[in-house]
């Protein structure tokens, strides 16, 4: 029986932000934190290394699998100094580097949120550093903030809100809005209100991070509406991020009764993250709602050996053409490189016991393969 192989496919990664040249070589200190999810300040774990065999303090299992297969693309010894050492001297030249990374995995795009990091960066210059295709998704929050001072009323917010999203979306490379609602009031969206909504506008004028969930899932509802009238895709931040998400709120499964409203039924929503860790409920709804997809970016490559569960727990529920590859990287290009190299890895073994239990048949595997890697994302974004 041959073995199922997906090194030779291309990538689409369709969730993942731009980042900068380090300055400075990184210290292995410096590396482990660019790894972390605990991206807030002082949320650092601290700790001491008292054996050669110890992992550096605060470090998770993906960060192990990334400097092993980070060192056997350097061919250099697999510790954490070592690669890092290594790391820096190829790095000299960020662009170079980048590329390479870029180019070994075989991504030949991204979809690129520029919401974060803060203040953002420019999309022609993550392009030129990259070299791969980059599509944009237009995040909506910042566009609040923004207006939040800029406007005197809440009328004239929501006309120059709406303009903004309307103005965003008539651009080619623009591909979709996106929310991060879940890190602000939740994802248990409340119908369109539009007196609730405007009765919290002053206490959002006076404090950006205000709660205001009235008025936060008006503008959701708004640019669901922009999304259908320009036929382009919803992105829903769903399941964990940083420590500020409001995480007994973040399920996916919060968003069915948004989801379900008729005036949405032709709506595209990708839900950002696939809800990990409520993978299952993500996938259950891509199986009932017919426009609405789900990509496995942070679950990939931040759980580590855990990609392999999550890939056959979606594919329980999710159809395949409902699912997108994706990796949340979000500081270093080694996490673009190590979310492609662990996806396949990770995938091909599924993919193996399916062929060796008679579910499908080889060919159908690679196929279901490359749907997620790229197929999907031409489907669903330009069809």
């Amino acid at each position: 029986m041959s073995e199922i192989s997906l090194r030779d496919v291309q990538a689409v990664d369709v969730h993942a932000h731009p980042y900068v040249a380090n300055e400075q070589p990184y210290t292995t200190e410096e590396f482990i934190h660019k790894l972390s999810l605990s991206v807030l300040p002082m949320q650092m774990h601290k700790g001491q290394i008292s054996s050669p065999h110890q992992p550096y303090p605060g470090s998770i299992m993906w960060m192990q699998i990334l400097i092993r297969r980070m060192a056997r693309y350097f061919a250099c010894e697999p510790t954490l100094a070592e690669v890092v050492r290594v790391r820096n001297e190829r790095a000299a030249n960020f662009q170079t580097y980048t590329r390479e990374l870029f180019a070994d995995a075989k991504i030949t795009g991204v979809i690129t949120d520029f919401g974060y990091p803060t203040p953002m960066l420019k999309k022609q210059a993550y392009t030129e550093l990259c070299g791969a295709r980059i599509w944009e998704i237009h995040r909506i929050e910042p566009v609040m903030v923004r207006l939040r001072k800029e406007c005197a009323s809440f009328g004239e917010f929501i006309e120059r809100y709406r303009a903004d999203l309307r103005n965003a979306l008539e651009s080619a490379d623009v591909v979709g809005l996106k929310s991060i609602i879940a890190y602000r009031s939740g994802l248990e969206v409340m119908d369109k209100n539009e007196q609730a909504a405007s009765s919290q506008w002053e206490d959002f004028q006076a404090n950006e991070r205000a709660e205001a969930k009235a008025l936060r899932d008006y503008c959701l509802h708004i640019a669901m509406e922009e999304c259908t009238f320009a036929n382009k895709v919803m992105h829903i931040h769903t399941g964990v991020g940083d420590g500020d998400v409001v995480l007994p709120k973040a399920s996916p499964s919060f968003l069915l009764p948004l989801l379900r409203q008729k005036a949405y039924a032709e709506t595209k929503v990708h839900l950002v993250h696939g809800g990990y860790p409520w993978v299952e409920e993500a996938a259950f709804i891509v199986s009932i709602l017919p426009n609405v997809y789900m990509d496995i970016s942070l679950q990939n490559p931040f759980v580590g050996h855990g990609v392999k569960r999550i890939l056959s727990q979606v594919f329980e529920f999710a159809p395949f053409d409902k699912v997108m590859y994706g990796s949340d990287a979000f500081t270093v290009p080694e996490m673009n490189w190590l979310g492609v190299h662990l996806f396949k890895e990770c995938f091909e073994q599924v993919l193996q016991s399916w062929v060796e239990s008679d579910y499908v048949d080889a060919e159908t595997a690679r196929y279901i393969g490359e749907m997620v890697l790229y197929r999907n994302f031409e489907s669903i974004y330009f069809k």
